[in-house]
């Protein structure tokens, strides 16, 4: 989605080595900038080896949303530019107490440190077929908060993900997508400490948020894009959004043509 780049300030052909980037959403559905960024890195314009760690969709589903944006993910898992660790399948077979042969790391919950482990040997085998570091895309760190982890544990295993894609071994970093909602009740306090946990740590947040007028068909939400320590580029930007089938609209705050009529 071109309009996606157009906002967010990327080239067409800019990997995003070394950037660590939030992506968050409240009050509305910001699920489109991970469907984006996945097919985005696994364009033939940019051509990332991506590891995709799902906590909440099925592989079915990302596939069906790619599928519509050109990208066919079965096709880049068996050309092994894709690893698609599904962490989501992990936990339910933890629950059903099911043993699997390709989760035997994570099959054993006591901590996050077999879920790191198991990103840990999908990005290294990328890394290694290539040579350059591959991109981590994470969704959705509340099914971590949902199920019982701890704020202080979730944020050491995002520590422990920005360590790995900045292993000095590597002649260059690599990528770390992550998406999170948030909210303003209490019970989505501990969603917003490990969000501000991740602003503290990328260097591009992207926050989608509904209208303060309530819902509206024509305009969908309201989106906010943040850099730091970034000179050539706007430090930040606003504007609202409606989502089509396969693709975004985009336009300043009030100038809809469904607003001016």
């Amino acid at each position: 989605m071109e309009e996606v780049n157009n906002v967010l300030d990327i080239s067409k052909d800019d990997k995003l080595y070394g950037d660590v980037i939030t992506l968050s959403d409240s009050s509305a559905d910001g699920t489109f900038l991970l469907h984006h960024f996945l097919s985005f890195f696994l364009s033939s314009n940019i051509d990332r080896h991506v590891c995709f760690v799902s906590l909440t969709q099925s592989f079915g589903h990302q596939k069906s949303v790619c599928q519509k944006l050109g990208i066919n993910l079965t096709q880049k898992i068996e050309s092994s530019q894709l690893k698609y660790c599904d962490v989501l399948k992990a936990f339910g077979n933890r629950l059903l107490d099911i043993r699997s042969d390709s989760l035997d790391c994570v099959n054993s919950f006591d901590s996050l440190q077999g879920v790191y482990e198991m990103i840990k040997a999908s990005y290294l085998e990328l890394q290694n077929k290539r040579g350059d570091p591959p991109v981590v895309i994470v969704d959705n760190l509340n099914v971590l908060l949902n199920i019982g982890y701890h704020v202080k544990e979730i944020s050491a295993f995002i520590q422990y993900l920005c360590q790995l894609i900045s292993a000095p071994e590597s002649d260059c970093r690599g990528t770390l997508v992550m998406f999170i909602s948030t909210g303003e009740d209490s019970a989505d306090e501990e969603a917003n400490l490990v969000w501000k946990r991740l602003l503290h740590l990328s260097n591009l947040d992207v926050h989608v948020s509904g209208l303060e007028s309530g819902y509206c068909k024509d305009v969908h939400g309201k989106i906010e894009v943040k850099r730091r320590n970034c000179i050539r580029k706007k430090n930040s930007k606003s504007m609202q959004f409606k989502v089509n089938e396969k693709s975004v609209n985009f336009f300043a705050s009030g100038m809809s043509k469904a607003v001016l009529g």
